[in-house]
């Protein structure tokens, strides 16, 4: 397990309380997303703990998107403080596997992190994954996404890779990339519309 954190005091507690719990192996942790991905690449770890903050260059989506788009990424823990749609969304799209408030006691982080390493999805936040593909849904309509948007949010929703995505729609990787980024940008703009 590899913990990413722009906070010191937040990636040291995470590494200590994660690294002490039975079965689970802390192998490195790093503050931003050079470090992160250099440490995913020389470590190969079976999950990685992300915070939204880092300290410098890249934040946690865009972490989120490089690790995901391996060859064979590891699942993805996000631990972040907003608990609502607009902040999940671009990590959804991304591909983690679960979100959880960083908040959350010792416990359920620790639990969620045995379950998302072993391939369960977990959604300690507001809106869960059946919620955010309802609210997904309801929205696409107002958002106008384009027949391919819809088929690339699909095949996301149901935790397919960028590069699986090409694949199945025989695309190119970055034409996913394009999409994914104008399905965020447009439902986004949806949301903030509805006043949620």
């Amino acid at each position: 397990m590899v913990v990413v954190d722009g906070y010191p005091v937040a990636r040291e507690g995470l590494r200590a309380f994660l690294g002490a719990a039975p079965g689970i192996e802390v192998v490195g942790d790093a503050d931003d997303g050079e470090g992160a991905m250099r440490l995913v690449g020389e470590s190969t770890p079976s999950l990685v703990v992300l915070g939204f903050e880092l300290a410098r260059g890249a934040d946690g989506v865009a972490v989120c998107r490089s690790v995901k788009a391996l060859p064979e990424p590891p699942r993805v823990l996000v631990l972040t403080g907003p608990n609502y749609v607009e902040a999940m969304l671009p990590f959804f799209l991304a591909g983690t596997d679960s979100y959880l408030h960083r908040q959350s006691d010792r416990d359920t982080i620790v639990d969620a992190a045995r379950r998302t390493a072993a391939g369960e999805r977990v959604w300690g936040a507001t809106n869960g994954p059946d919620e955010m593909a309802s609210i997904l849904h309801g929205a696409t309509e107002s958002a106008r996404l384009s027949v391919r948007e819809l088929e690339v949010l699909t095949l996301k929703h149901h935790r397919h890779t960028n590069a699986e995505i090409a694949e199945t729609l025989n695309i190119s990787l970055h034409t996913v990339k394009h999409h994914l980024s104008s399905v965020n940008r447009k439902l986004g703009r949806t949301r903030r519309r509805s006043g949620t």
